[in-house]
């Protein structure tokens, strides 16, 4: 993680969402949450006129793909968020949050208390960001490293209650952990979640890659480069019994 700055996926998970589809950014907030020259590219299809397909599939080819899959999970993580909400659940906790603006941007989320669990650095930059703007969320922040510190603890510090059913989502962050940090936090979440909670999370396949061959090899170097390696993987059995 760069000094005054968040890290770089949560930098380019905050651009695709700006970017959007087709000429639609599906997280309106992203321009003021990325430094000035990202908030351009991610807004630049609605000024590109008909070479705005042309940027996007060059977008596409660049980043492997990854701008699309972050799109489309966010989507999908919206919709399972909307059908929990509708069933009375009043508290949701992000984990891994970077840049994530539902708090701001999803009206639903009015008088919902919100975690948002990440790296104090990342929480600086956005609470800066962020400092005049309103969100009908109750946002409160919890500071923690996850591969040394543990957040159950803090969560209930921040007025977490874990006697009442909560939505979870942990998305983008599990493939950058060892595995046993990923199995520790989902043991402290299901230590927190009362029934009737619910749980939207991402996470990587072993050998599931786009782009074939050249993906599996070029893919994990590219983030290695980053200084955000691809740690875990897990299989759907797996994860049903951790």
């Amino acid at each position: 993680m760069r000094s005054g700055l968040p890290s770089g996926t949560s930098l380019l998970v905050s651009f695709a969402r700006g970017l959007g589809v087709d000429k639609e950014p599906i997280d309106p907030v992203a321009p003021q949450l990325l430094p000035p020259v990202l908030a351009q590219l991610a807004a630049a299809p609605r000024h590109l006129g008909g070479v705005a397909a042309l940027y996007r599939a060059a977008v596409r080819a660049t980043t492997f793909g990854l701008i699309d899959h972050m799109v489309l999970r966010t989507q999908a993580i919206d919709a399972h968020l909307a059908s929990a909400l509708r069933s009375g659940i009043d508290q949701l906790v992000i984990l891994g949050a970077g840049l994530d603006a539902r708090g701001w941007r999803l009206a639903a989320l009015k008088d919902v208390t919100v975690f948002e669990v990440d790296h104090p650095a990342t929480q600086r930059y956005k609470r800066k960001r962020m400092s005049q703007q309103r969100p009908p969320a109750d946002i409160r922040y919890v500071s923690i490293d996850f591969e040394t510190e543990r957040f159950a603890d803090a969560l209930e510090s921040a007025g977490f209650r874990s006697g009442a059913p909560s939505a979870w989502i942990w998305e983008g962050v599990a493939m950058y952990l060892p595995l046993d940090a990923v199995h520790d936090a989902l043991a402290q979440l299901t230590s927190l979640a009362a029934p009737g909670s619910e749980l939207a999370m991402t996470y990587r396949m072993p050998g599931l890659l786009p782009y074939g061959p050249l993906g599996r090899v070029a893919i994990p170097v590219v983030f290695a480069a980053a200084g955000e390696p691809l740690k875990a993987t897990l299989r759907p059995h797996e994860l049903a019994s951790a």
